[in-house]
């Protein structure tokens, strides 16, 4: 809770200086997605190659709809758990899109420590001004440790696949950003995500996020994301399997900050 009084101070104090330039973002959350590959938690830094307040369009996809490189890196830790991450998005010739990834989640559970590492890479296609195309990789690796031993006692390892579509419509600041992501491997699940923008500060969505498992259940989260100025957003998400027996199953609370 400090650290999200100490963002909003900070960047409350841009919003007086209307042409200074917005190079730079910090994230301070959580958002668990049930399974989604998106899912973040603690703080995250990120930087744009690009000014970003020269730049058109709603402020939380102004990067994609003017194709600004950038890189992050983020993480949290507790008494038990910790978890560092790191991602890139690299727009280049002939509408190409690289995106790469690297998470890492370590849990001590009294005599056990496991640890769970993912990398992730993309490559897109831009077709045109409202198409993009492409494909994923994903490498998730599953260690168990025992304290006593010292010993892995337990390792898993797995490649996972995903052709994606993004259509992103946007005239005005209003319109639609719409993906949807078939992920095949020895887990499967299907992701969708549906952003309408009503202007240029304030969107609403749906986050849907559908297991092929009897041991996993669906999950379909509402957003919202409100941006005061070009400086300062809070986006907040409920997210339900709609099972007759099923109560709240996901939830996001995230505080952007620009300058």
């Amino acid at each position: 809770m400090r650290t999200i009084i100490v963002l909003t101070v900070l960047a409350t104090s841009f919003l007086t200086t209307a042409q200074a330039a917005i190079n730079n973002q910090i994230d301070v959350g959580f958002s668990d997605l049930s399974g989604s590959d998106n899912r973040f938690v603690g703080a995250r830094y990120r930087y744009f190659t690009s000014n970003l307040d020269q730049l058109s369009g709603p402020h939380s996809i102004k990067s994609h709809l003017n194709q600004v490189t950038n890189f992050a890196v983020g993480g949290f830790a507790s008494d038990d758990v910790e978890y560092v991450n790191a991602d890139a998005t690299y727009y280049g010739p002939l509408g190409l899109i690289l995106m790469g990834g690297v998470e890492r989640l370590t849990d001590n559970q009294g005599y056990w420590r496991s640890r769970d590492y993912l990398i992730k890479g993309s490559l897109g296609k831009q077709i045109n001004e409202e198409l993009q195309l492409g494909f994923s990789v994903f490498y998730n690796r599953e260690e168990d440790r025992s304290h006593l031993l010292n010993t892995y006692t337990n390792t898993d390892t797995q490649w996972r696949y995903a052709p994606y579509v993004r259509y992103t419509a946007i005239t005005d600041n209003q319109g639609w950003d719409l993906e949807l992501k078939q992920i095949s491997g020895k887990n499967r699940n299907i992701e969708g995500r549906a952003n309408y923008f009503v202007n240029q500060d304030w969107s609403v969505g749906l986050i849907a996020n559908v297991q092929n498992s009897d041991y996993a259940r669906d999950n379909y989260e509402l957003q919202t994301q409100y941006w005061f100025a070009p400086h300062v957003a809070v986006k907040f998400g409920l997210g339900s399997s709609f099972d007759s027996d099923s109560g709240l199953n996901s939830a996001s609370l995230l505080l952007t900050g620009r300058f």
